[in-house]
């Protein structure tokens, strides 16, 4: 499995505090994929998410969950792993098996320190991720400010990739994409529309900008020669940047939606698509070499009811 094809699925790994959402974006991410008819429900009635006795005490996921989907004709696993300090075992185990991780974050200023113990494992490992700020309907604190609390906790650079958009009660309807300068209003339980960007958030969305590529331009000399002599950079050529500096674990995008109301949830599969580096990549990064013999490794095992041991394990080679 360490050459990228159509059949090889890579493997996003969804990690962050108790409390933060994870499981509502894992579930959100099996709908939009296709796995799910309903939120909780797969598409043959069973059931997918916090539905462990412990799980239903406690209000939390209290095991590592993983579901498949298929996006734009490509596979994925996503990995849903608990919050709590308890299985902090559990999250490392399985963002070492991971393409990408994808940080769930509250979108509160006061909850970005929560973030730090799973920021700094990522970066020790060099594992690639982005942040996703969830529950961003409920926010009352601006977008800027959370970067900022995010960049406090963070070893590596965050660039972040849109800017919200609200209404005259100050609630967020939408974003702006920082890369395409294209609008999007959010819609409950379907993708986000393409609007005009409001003139209230243009000033912000060109700052927001200028910062991403500043960013950016700390690894790409060309990018910041651009800058240095206003020159407007290309789409591809940040995409690309963007998608080198993601792989390498140099910089570490934040992206903004609701899983709940499915809201953002298009987007970050686009960037998962786009800029998760490839199977062989990730063998690589870990130092595992094609060999004539199966290699897998285990990142989970549980004693289940009537089975006995089972060993849940990614193949890196053979079958």
């Amino acid at each position: 499995m360490a050459d990228k094809s159509g059949n090889t699925p890579r493997c996003a790994v969804l990690v962050g505090p108790y409390l933060s959402g994870k499981t509502s974006l894992f579930e959100a991410l099996l709908l939009a994929t296709g796995t799910l008819h309903k939120k909780g429900f797969v598409r043959d009635g069973s059931t997918v998410g916090d539905n462990a006795e412990e799980s239903r005490k406690r209000q939390a996921s209290t095991e590592t969950t993983l579901g498949r989907g298929r996006y734009l004709d490509e596979d994925w696993i996503f990995i849903d792993t608990p919050g709590g300090l308890d299985f902090n075992q559990d999250m490392r185990n399985a963002c070492m098996v991971a393409d990408i991780a994808i940080v769930v974050a509250d979108p509160e200023i006061g909850k970005a320190a929560a973030l730090t113990p799973y920021l700094k494992f990522l970066d020790a490992h060099d594992i690639p991720h982005v942040i996703f700020v969830n529950k961003i309907e409920d926010s009352n604190d601006r977008m800027r400010d959370i970067v900022h609390a995010l960049q406090d906790v963070s070893d590596r650079p965050v660039a972040l990739r849109q800017v919200p958009i609200r209404d005259s009660g100050d609630a967020v309807t939408g974003y702006v994409d920082l890369v395409s300068e294209r609008a999007y209003q959010y819609q409950n339980g379907k993708p986000s529309k393409l609007v005009q960007i409001p003139e209230a958030v243009t000033d912000r969305e060109k700052e927001a900008r200028n910062e991403m590529l500043e960013t950016l331009s700390d690894f790409d000399d060309a990018l910041l020669e651009q800058l240095l002599e206003d020159v407007e950079p290309a789409a591809p050529d940040v995409y690309g940047q963007l998608t080198e500096t993601l792989q390498g674990d140099l910089v570490v995008p934040v992206l903004l939606g609701g899983a709940e109301k499915d809201h953002g949830v298009q987007r970050l599969l686009k960037t998962l698509r786009h800029e998760t580096p490839d199977v062989a990549a990730t063998a690589g990064r870990l130092g595992i070499s094609a060999v004539d013999n199966a290699v897998c490794q285990i990142f989970k095992t549980v004693h289940a009811a009537h089975m006995g041991k089972l060993s849940y394990v990614r193949v890196w080679h053979g079958t």
